[in-house]
């Protein structure tokens, strides 16, 4: 074989290779699990921002107004509502492809963008906000799921309905087979506030550590077994 030809079949063995392996984002698709905690809460469409990593693993975050169905996003993650929707509400979850060696632990991050008011909790620590509510994670085939509504006293952003705004919401899971991984989605009303480009919100989230080191100090954690 020509040796240029070598050269070239096996870059492109490797870049077939790594891109196998790559995370994927998919909007408005459905968990592998799909949704099944909760009444009411497998509403079809899933509408649903999914990452899969290359090691299989999922992480999966959508905004609705509570106890209807979520609507399309924009296809960047951006779920519009009208003024004046309220409750509002956020499904998180992630799927463990194959059990890992490490104790997985993980925090949500909600963000008022137009304020820069925020709010995280541990979803396993009952104790970062107060009562035993994430106790009461559902769990199944390895997947974690569970949800919360903006106006909770743990997710208190100054959330107004009435008021063109944007809010984030950011799930983090540490100790997955391919390391920490993270997804944001984000509920527009109105005109809503810009929505950071990727540069800006790791500024924003750096900016937020502060806050999260508290909770990460008291961080419990769980293992697959």
């Amino acid at each position: 074989m020509n040796k240029s030809v070598g050269i070239a079949l096996a870059a492109a063995s490797l870049f077939a290779g790594a891109a196998a392996h790559a995370d994927t984002t998919v909007y408005n698709g459905t968990p592998a699990d799909g949704w099944f905690y909760g009444t009411g809460n497998g509403y079809t469409p899933a509408n649903t921002e999914v990452l899969t990593t290359g090691s299989g693993d999922q992480l999966y975050l959508r905004w609705h107004e509570y106890k209807e169905v979520a609507p399309a996003s924009d296809g960047s993650g951006v779920y519009d509502f009208a003024l004046g929707t309220t409750p509002l509400s956020f499904d998180w979850g992630f799927d463990v492809a194959v059990a890992p060696t490490d104790p997985i632990s993980g925090e949500i991050t909600v963000v008022n963008i137009g304020t820069g008011q925020s709010a995280s909790y541990n979803i396993y620590d009952p104790y970062d906000i107060g009562y035993d509510f994430f106790n009461d994670n559902s769990y199944a085939n390895g997947s974690t799921q569970n949800s919360a509504r903006l106006g909770f006293s743990f997710t208190d952003v100054g959330f107004d309905p009435n008021v063109d705004d944007t809010y984030s919401v950011t799930l983090d899971i540490n100790g997955l087979t391919g390391g920490e991984k993270s997804l944001t989605a984000y509920a527009k009303f109105g005109a809503g506030a810009a929505v950071p480009e990727p540069a800006s919100w790791a500024l924003m989230i750096a900016g937020l550590g502060a806050v999260g080191f508290a909770v990460r100090r008291r961080r419990t954690a769980i293992s697959f077994a």
